[in-house]
């Protein structure tokens, strides 16, 4: 409080009284220095619309004359707002404010490509996401999620505090880049988050979740009441193929299945188990009488289940996660549960647009549409011997 009293004093000696307002920031607290008073005054000049987008400023040497401070202050205030988006600064050209500060866009947040379930499916994700952004109001910016600690210094950052975002879509965005957004108050919305990783659990915060270890999990139980039993199950590695095991024996463990018929491994190595070589064993040598293909990613998986077809006898029974709308590329047509990305990308893209109206919006879970095909015996049959 004495530092804050004191600086009010020396204000209130140094400037007229009807400029004491500017005193106060935004936030209610004092400014207690000569190059925070500047910073505040200049902002909200910029904030107001009274110096609009593509305005220039006064060159430093005539901002520290007229204020009376020196050039080295000056130059902090300027490169204060820099940081913070508002201006920018050429050597040789003056400082002008940014020209794109009153277009308000949208946010496309884009993840670690190798996060699960994997790189393709996430760039088909990302374009559809980025497609649907672009019809929005004031158009599209793309950023990378950096690091997993929430940063003020990234241009996520510096863009949603000044007001060039209206709302942002996360493509394994992470709970940092939410963090920046929250903290700016730009509503935000993670497209196909896992429910079992979320921070809050299902259906907690708006975001569309994808059902991945409850579909799967649903997948083998049905594929064991058909009698494809013992079951070779190929996850992929890390916590969402912990997911699915634990949703799979979930879901087994209620149909009154023997988990024990069942062998699960994740898709790491060829070598390992659950990788192709341990899948062609257990095929070939008849350890198994059904394969469920969970480890490659959607976009490509029927692609690699193209590739062991040769390899597959037709007594086993198949199914596999895929994305929508791709070519079986099998001999037979696969058995598989269905990903849509743009059901996916819709489902978001209306969330935030009610989220920007202020309409509460809680999140969805969307379950990957289950497709017989070819591969699976009928109920009560098990697969031809």
């Amino acid at each position: 409080m004495k530092k804050c009293r004191a600086a009010l004093q020396r204000l209130t000696q140094e400037w007229r009284g009807d400029r004491l307002t500017s005193v106060f920031s935004e936030a209610g607290t004092v400014a207690d220095t000569r190059s925070d008073f500047l910073r505040d005054e200049i902002r909200r000049e910029i904030l107001s619309g009274r110096l609009g987008p593509g305005a220039r400023l006064p060159t430093e040497r005539d901002l520290a004359a007229r204020h009376k401070v020196s050039l080295t202050t000056i130059n902090k205030v300027m490169a204060g707002l820099e940081l913070e988006g508002l201006v920018e600064r050429g050597r040789g050209r003056g400082t002008f404010v940014r020209p794109d500060l009153g277009r308000r866009a949208v946010a496309v947040v884009l993840g670690p490509p190798h996060a699960p379930p994997g790189p393709r499916w996430r760039a088909h994700l990302a374009r559809l996401a980025l497609e649907s952004a672009g019809r929005m109001a004031g158009g599209v910016r793309a950023y990378l999620a950096a690091g997993t600690a929430a940063s003020d210094e990234t241009a996520l950052a510096r863009d949603a505090r000044a007001g060039r975002i209206w709302g942002a879509l996360g493509v394994g965005a992470g709970v940092a880049a939410a963090a920046v957004l929250e903290k700016a108050g730009v509503p935000f919305v993670e497209l196909a988050a896992c429910p079992e990783r979320s921070r809050g659990g299902e259906g907690d915060g708006p975001a569309v979740r994808i059902a991945w270890g409850e579909a799967v999990g649903d997948l083998a139980a049905e594929m064991i009441r058909r009698g494809a039993a013992p079951l070779a199950i190929q996850l992929p590695p890390g916590a969402p193929g912990e997911a699915m095991a634990k949703a799979y024996r979930k879901s087994v463990t209620g149909a009154r299945l023997r988990v024990e018929e069942s062998l699960i491994g994740p898709a790491e190595q060829a070598d390992g188990p659950g990788g192709w070589r341990w899948v062609e064993s257990l095929l070939a040598g008849g350890s198994a009488r059904g394969f469920l293909l969970a480890g490659a990613e959607p976009e490509g998986a029927l692609a690699a289940l193209a590739q062991c077809a040769a390899r597959i006898p037709d007594e086993v029974a198949v199914a596999v996660l895929a994305t929508a709308g791709a070519a079986p590329a099998f001999v037979r047509e696969p058995a598989r549960l269905e990903l849509d990305a743009r059901e996916i990308v819709q489902a978001g893209s209306e969330m935030l647009s009610a989220l920007a109206r202020g309409e509460p919006a809680a999140g969805v879970t969307i379950r990957p549409r289950f497709i017989p095909g070819e591969t699976l015996p009928p109920r009560g049959e098990g697969p031809k011997r």
